[in-house]
């Protein structure tokens, strides 16, 4: 197979960078990479152990020097969020990804990129297998399921962990070093729906290629969510004509904001003419008022047909269209004393109708907890206002600045000493497993940082070439301090 990373520095990054992205390797998928760790672990005599959920963590000793050195540990996920393009034929269970290398940035052909985080994992296996670089003792973790709600972590068992500094590798801009971040909960919502069968005619609602995003780090930019889009519609619809909800689809994860949309509706045919009229204009206003990155390649459009269908009561329509537009969804509080900082958020990620329900699932996060609970609060008494039922799952904790973190003060060293300039402390609103791992190894001191990525979550993804070998050399660097 031909390498599309070949002959760029740090040669071993890119060679398992590589390597993993022709692992199929998302979410629940992530044997076959864990297979490919312990595999590494064994042709390198490296101890490793491995736990039912697919967790990795692989160990080598200290060099020369360096045996009283605190232990230190590199820290990433192998899971990636799997979502294409919907012109893009790919299998996520089992076609490698296609790279792609393009004004100095790698990408994938029409489907997201992995970088988040398997950027990562190469970087852990490069640095483990240079038996000349300098370093205390170190414990790499590859976690699994940290894109469906930190799985991976909040399952692995600690009790034989050692480290006291850990570095994260899962942030996304170089030069920027993460130190507190949200918690965050995941709820399913599910409102039982009736079906009866009626001679109608139907229109199709279709959002799509909107630009969508992580629902963390990027749920302040102005981007629309699909299932509110749609929603808003329907709703407008709905006050023109009585409408009945044959089918509703869209999202693929509750951290992504969804980029499509598709709502199938019922109507009496007298009411034809005021719906399609209704429709088109509504079409064409909600694309109006979409952000410069939304109308990039965003469509909004409605097509018509009649027929015998399956619709939803008109009671159900009327609670269903409730959750799509009542419900808390983008930004909820920002933070005072950082404005920039979205204190609380949550994300209306995935629609789903089924035999007997519509699904809804929702993403809280929030770096103070009592704005998740009130979150949770809204969408409880939104579910029972439309006689839905509601769970929750996934919850994690947030991770709470330090100012006097040893990582962060070696991190700002060096890079200062490498780049000649200060990098930037922040805090982030996006969930980060380092929350998990502080909570579960008590004294441990983490930071997060990472390559320059864009657009990650998306199709578009992408990570900038330069800044992977910067920060390679940034952790490098950092372990060899004493």
């Amino acid at each position: 197979m031909e390498q599309i990373l070949n002959g760029y520095q740090p040669r071993a990054v890119f060679e398992y960078f590589e390597q993993l992205c022709r692992i199929p390797h998302g979410s629940y998928n992530e044997a076959a990479a864990a297979d490919f760790l312990c595999a590494f672990a064994r042709e390198h005599g490296l101890a490793y152990r491995r736990d039912a959920m697919h967790n990795v963590l692989i160990r080598k000793a200290a060099s020369a020097g360096y045996e009283h050195a605190p232990v230190v540990m590199l820290q990433g996920h192998t899971d990636m969020v799997c979502v294409k393009r919907a012109d893009k034929e790919h299998d996520f269970l089992r076609d490698p990804l296609t790279l792609i290398v393009e004004d100095g940035w790698i990408r994938a052909d029409g489907t997201t990129l992995g970088g988040d985080d398997g950027i990562a994992v190469a970087m852990m296996l490069a640095i483990l297998d240079d038996d000349s670089l300098a370093h205390p003792e170190l414990e790499c973790l590859f976690t699994v399921q940290e894109e469906v709600g930190l799985g991976g972590a909040g399952g692995f068992d600690y009790s034989d962990i050692r480290a006291k500094l850990l570095f994260n590798l899962d942030s996304e801009e170089d030069g920027v070093c993460t130190v507190s971040c949200a918690g965050g909960v995941r709820a399913d919502m599910h409102r039982p729906v009736t079906y009866e069968s009626i001679d109608a005619m139907t229109a199709e609602i279709c959002v799509r290629g909107l630009k969508g995003g992580h629902s963390g780090a990027e749920i302040h930019m102005p981007r629309g969510n699909a299932h509110r889009i749609i929603g808003h519609i329907l709703a407008a619809v709905q006050a023109i004509a009585p409408i009945r909800i044959v089918s509703l689809a869209g999202g693929t994860m509750d951290n992504a904001i969804p980029r499509d949309c598709t709502a199938v509706i019922a109507y009496h045919a007298g009411c034809a003419d005021a719906v399609q009229k209704a429709l088109d204009t509504l079409c064409a206003e909600q694309m109006s008022v979409l952000s410069r990155d939304d109308r990039a390649e965003g469509k909004i459009t409605a097509s018509y047909d009649s027929g015998t269908v399956r619709a939803m009561t008109a009671d159900d329509t009327k609670a269903i269209l409730g959750i799509l537009n009542l419900t808390p969804n983008g930004i909820v509080t920002m933070c005072e004393d950082m404005p920039e900082l979205v204190e609380s958020s949550c994300n209306m990620g995935i629609l789903r109708t089924e035999e007997d329900a519509v699904t809804v699932g929702f993403l809280a996060r929030a770096s103070v907890e009592i704005r998740k609970e009130e979150i949770r609060t809204k969408l409880a008494q939104c579910a029972a206002l439309f006689g839905a039922g509601i769970s929750y799952s996934g919850e994690y904790p947030g991770w709470a600045y330090d100012r006097d973190s040893v990582s962060t003060k070696r991190y700002v060293t060096v890079y200062e000493r490498l780049w000649g300039k200060t990098p930037r402390v922040e805090a982030i609103h996006a969930g980060l497993e380092c929350g998990l791992m502080k909570h579960a190894v008590p004294g441990l001191d983490p930071i997060s940082i990472g390559p320059d990525m864009r657009d990650i979550h998306t199709p578009e993804e992408r990570i900038e070439i330069d800044s992977i070998r910067r920060v390679y050399e940034t952790v490098c660097a950092m372990l060899a301090e004493k």
